[in-house]
């Protein structure tokens, strides 16, 4: 195939379709593809796709444009040129992806097992949010400090509860800041005295 009439044949009967043409293609470029793809491609990367993806990949591409849009190749050395191009495009298309966007970012991720000694252990993950229990025994305390209290003072300590600051408080209940210091106060001393 090293002469540019074979090639320009072998093309042509590509370009039209003959699937002879195309196995042959395929067995003399594939690995060639390949190795463009691992000479591309990021560690980052490396985790999460093998080489065979993209190549893969850029042999979808350049199958599915061959009758129509892509160029007429003069010779190997243009059409390695046209494929490098097509793998250094999908892996940055990849990289992109899974580097400039916050729900991919590679750098978020963490490994499930650590490696302690001579074995790995799972990674232990603790949820932001609170257990269940976490927030029945919340609901508790919220109900025994406002037993007993006024209207006011129960909407005061219920807004503290879901995080409200002293400001955002005063601003919905109605109350000055210094009424609203006190209920709160208050209750943070009756939370106190019952452990």
């Amino acid at each position: 195939m090293d002469n540019d009439d074979n090639f320009i044949d072998l093309m042509a009967r590509a370009k039209s379709g003959d699937s002879a043409a195309i196995r042959v293609f395929l067995s003399r470029f594939e690995w060639e593809v390949q190795m463009m793809v691992r000479a591309r491609l990021p560690k980052k990367l490396r985790i999460r796709f093998d080489s065979m993806d993209f190549a893969q990949a850029v042999w979808q591409s350049f199958f599915s444009d061959l009758r129509d849009k892509s160029p007429d190749f003069e010779n190997v050395q243009h059409l390695r040129a046209f494929l490098r191009g097509v793998v250094r495009n999908k892996v940055q298309e990849q990289h992109r992806r899974l580097t400039r966007t916050e729900k991919c970012d590679l750098g978020r991720e963490e490994r499930l097992y650590i490696r302690r000694g001579d074995r790995d252990v799972p990674r232990v993950f603790v949820s932001p949010e609170p257990s269940p229990s976490q927030t029945v025994q919340a609901d508790d305390r919220l109900v025994q400090l406002t037993a007993g209290r006024g209207p006011g003072e129960v909407a005061v300590i219920r807004l503290r509860h879901q995080g409200l600051t002293i400001d955002e408080i005063a601003a919905r209940s109605g109350f000055n800041e210094r009424t609203v210091r006190r209920f709160i106060e208050a209750a943070r001393a009756r939370m106190e005295t019952q452990k």
